[in-house]
């Protein structure tokens, strides 16, 4: 394979790992649609600096876009995901006697959902003292068909949205993470909204925080409380 081929199938792969189309991707990054069309198919040379647009439209660094963590090309977001119950994809619990609230993400989600459970995630830290909440924030099971997904491009924004939210009342912030992609994505919210100051993700291919691939956010804390 030429290294313009390995490019083209890497952003093809990064664009459908982000839930956009490569319609979505030209009107984001400004870049013309048959461009686009053409590097993915290994047809043009990129510049440094539509390297650069690409990788920031999609989110991620540049050092990460070159990574060897691969994906499956097909669409990661799929519809029958968000036609499971939201309680089957998201859960939270708050522990007042820690102030901490933990909440687990198992599946792809929408914005509106993201708009929903926020409000009651806002009302859970309105109940604990304020500028020393921890938040624990599971996303490690992020999976469909044993493939990890990541949050689709309209929920990061709502998932900022959320961070900026909770930034003055939050004291301390562990991510768990299901890639290095994930990973990378989560740090550049968290840059963005300000909330790195107090967050870490964390990403083992081990996932020692449950490693019984069945434990509930219960087991999660008891994790949380040991480390």
């Amino acid at each position: 394979m030429t290294i313009l081929k390995d490019f083209g199938l890497r952003l093809r792969e990064l664009r459908t790992q982000t839930g956009m189309s490569q319609d979505t991707l030209a009107c984001r990054s400004g870049l013309d649609r048959s461009y686009i069309g053409s590097v993915e198919r290994g047809e043009r040379n990129v510049s440094l600096r539509n390297i650069e647009i690409l990788c920031d439209t999609l989110d991620v660094d540049i050092s990460y876009f070159f990574d060897s963590e691969r994906f499956s090309l097909q669409r990661s977001f799929l519809k029958r995901e968000l036609d499971r119950p939201l309680a089957e994809r998201f859960s939270y619990i708050m522990d007042k006697e820690n102030n901490l609230i933990a909440w687990r993400v198992t599946g792809a989600l929408h914005p509106d959902e993201v708009k929903r459970f926020s409000l009651d995630l806002k009302a859970a830290c309105r109940q604990l003292e304020s500028k020393k909440v921890k938040l624990l924030i599971d996303n490690s099971k992020m999976m469909t068909k044993g493939q990890p997904i990541a949050f689709q491009y309209e929920v990061t924004e709502k998932w900022e949205e959320l961070q900026r939210w909770f930034l003055p009342h939050c004291e301390q912030v562990t991510v768990l993470c299901n890639s290095k992609f994930m990973q990378n994505q989560m740090n550049r919210l968290a840059k963005r909204s300000g909330i790195i100051k107090v967050q870490r993700s964390i990403y083992s291919e081990d996932k020692e925080w449950h490693a019984d691939g069945e434990s509930d956010l219960i087991d999660l804390l008891l994790w949380y409380y040991k480390v």
